[in-house]
């Protein structure tokens, strides 16, 4: 894991050996705190249940060490711990509120899943809270999504053109998602650089 726009023989920020079988897909993450940063490898499901979308969820808010994700009004991540990643979750397709819910107080993402595909929220620190931001991870059942997600990240660090964002990297289906501090990247409109290969 480089920086945007880093040379390839340049020194790593972060990196791992993953296996990986054909036909596949997974997700790279850099979780934990800045100092503690570490690549974890999780397993994407691209099999989505008839009239439904999967979602789950990556925690990392550094301020809040738990939080409880409902989806309007219903809970369907009861707890989950800082660097955690949850299963995925079965939810008819629809436009539906999510929300993040603290000891600090709430941040609501209003979401669209339209049945087949597959999101991953990432709950963050942001300037006035918590943040939560959606990701597709796929458009459809068993297909991975075709170039970065077009996403602004929240979190502590200041915004705007070349600003370091504080905490993550995520990798999804082949493409390159920069948050930790050191890798700079703009908060909207953000650059993800697509990457062939592992």
């Amino acid at each position: 894991m480089r920086a945007a726009g880093a040379s390839a023989s340049s020194q790593p920020v972060l990196s791992t050996s993953v296996t990986i079988d054909a036909d596949h897909a997974y997700t790279v993450a850099g979780m934990g705190p800045e100092k503690g940063l570490r690549l974890q490898v999780m397993d994407d499901d691209l099999t989505t249940p008839p009239g439904k979308a999967l979602v789950r969820v990556i925690q990392a808010s550094l301020k809040q060490q738990t939080v409880k994700v409902t989806c309007n009004g219903t809970t369907i991540v009861p707890k989950a711990a800082f660097a955690s990643v949850s299963s995925y979750q079965a939810i008819p397709a629809g436009t539906w509120t999510m929300a993040a819910i603290g000891s600090g107080g709430t941040a609501t993402q209003s979401v669209t899943l339209a049945a087949g595909t597959v999101h991953t929220l990432v709950v963050l620190d942001g300037s006035n809270g918590l943040e939560m931001i959606s990701l597709e991870d796929a458009a459809g059942a068993g297909k991975p999504p075709l170039g970065g997600a077009s996403t602004g990240f929240g979190g502590t660090a200041p915004h705007g053109p070349g600003s370091p964002l504080p905490w993550a990297a995520l990798i999804g289906a082949g493409s390159l998602l920069a948050l930790t501090g050191g890798l700079r990247l703009r908060r909207h409109g953000l650059s993800r650089q697509l990457h062939s290969g592992v």
